[in-house]
């Protein structure tokens, strides 16, 4: 393994072999053999997980053996690079909101606003803004949830809308003035996830 580490020019090939004889050592066993043809996932299939009784009623009648499409299934999941278990998710970015992949964004999402769902036309538009939104959330809005201040946060970061074109304040006792030119593609999702239920909304353009 030092090989691996140091200066010395080696070839790929002598890398690999150091590596899986090391694996080969601690685990003791030639699953690990990668560069070989022992990797026993190579011969996992659904036609190998199930008798050939059941894949010939599958064949017949897949609509009768749903056992084996749901594992089917499971295993494209499972291997899929992009978008299953296997998938390839940047850890190293995990930890800054404004780097985070799509991907990562809409679970970021759906963590915010649970009750939303970020893959409709409407809010899939607000999925950028969300990096922005995130850098200072807790701070700004879930610690202030409701408040003027917390509306007024979410409506310049996740939204979008100008700083100095958007204020929010209290109004008479059970009404919030938002003065502020909010598009009304946005309106149902604030008065579903943002507002304070039972506050009534007074819009003021600008």
């Amino acid at each position: 393994m030092i090989l691996l580490f140091n200066k010395i020019p080696v070839k790929l090939n002598k890398k690999i072999e150091i590596m899986i004889s090391k694996a080969k050592e601690i685990l003791g066993s030639e699953f690990f053999n990668v560069a070989g043809s022992r990797w026993y996932g190579d011969k996992l299939t659904v036609q190998s997980l199930f008798p050939k009784w059941i894949m010939k009623k599958a064949t017949d009648d897949p609509n009768n053996v749903l056992i084996v499409q749901l594992v089917k299934s499971y295993q494209r999941w499972l291997f899929d690079v992009e978008r299953g278990y296997g998938a390839a998710v940047p850890w190293e970015t995990v930890h800054v909101p404004h780097k985070l992949t799509d991907k990562l964004l809409v679970g970021l999402a759906d963590l915010y606003f649970p009750e939303q769902d970020f893959s409709n036309d409407t809010l899939k538009t607000l999925l950028p803004n969300l990096k922005t939104f995130s850098l200072k959330v807790e701070e700004n809005y879930f610690r202030k949830k409701g408040t003027p201040e917390a509306i007024q946060y979410l409506l310049i970061t996740l939204i979008g809308l100008p700083y100095d074109l958007c204020e929010v304040v209290t109004g008479s006792p059970g009404f919030i003035i938002v003065r502020a030119n909010v598009p009304d593609q946005y309106k149902d999702f604030l008065n579903k996830s943002v507002y304070p239920a039972g506050v009534k909304i007074i819009y003021e353009s600008v």
